[in-house]
């Protein structure tokens, strides 16, 4: 491997796993979508952010498999489904969350992006858990996209499902298998 690739190697791995082992402020206080004041950093147990947004489909084809394992964790883990388009409208995150039956879990319209700064996250769909204030994993759900455009009939890696079920068990958290395929998450104007 040259120089040139193994700098592109280095960059990409900080890139996708930069933001794992910091800390967030876990007294941070938002409004969900409903307007009720939440902290998204639970104290009592690990969180798990999932960025999204309404229009991409990438993230829309993994919403089955997100109400699956907050559905399954939902008395050990705190979900949060954070939608990262500032220019989102309450119809379109009413409507969104309906069709796609997400209103089980708790949302929140990002719009100054605080909560994509604290944890560093760039893809949608891209999961992040907190353990007490600290970031445990940044990644993919699973690896249902081996590239843009190209779905696995068999979904062979869950790598959420398998870092929470890490964390609750006390053991160390892996490493995404894999890049997030998805959507970029929008630049704020």
């Amino acid at each position: 491997m040259g120089n040139k690739s193994l700098t592109v190697l280095i960059i990409s791995w900080l890139m996708a796993f930069g933001s794992v082992g910091q800390t967030v402020k876990t007294e941070l206080t938002i409004k969900d979508v409903s307007g009720k004041s939440i902290r998204p950093f639970s104290k009592t147990k690990p969180s798990v952010l999932i960025f999204t947004t309404y229009d991409c489909p990438v993230a829309n084809k993994m919403a089955p498999e997100i109400r699956h394992i907050a559905s399954n964790y939902k008395d050990k883990i705190n979900f949060l489904l954070v939608y990262t388009d500032p220019d989102t409208s309450p119809n379109e995150l009413v409507t969104h969350r309906k069709d796609f039956g997400l209103n089980e879990i708790t949302s929140i319209l990002d719009a100054k992006h605080t909560l994509v700064k604290a944890t560093g996250a760039e893809i949608t769909p891209e999961a992040v858990i907190i353990k007490k204030g600290k970031v445990l994993y940044r990644g993919r759900i699973n690896n249902f996209y081996e590239d843009f455009g190209k779905p696995r009939r068999v979904i062979t890696q869950h790598d959420l499902r398998d870092a929470i079920a890490a964390i609750l068990s006390g053991k160390k958290v892996p490493q995404p298998r894999g890049e997030c395929i998805g959507c970029y998450i929008p630049k704020l104007k």
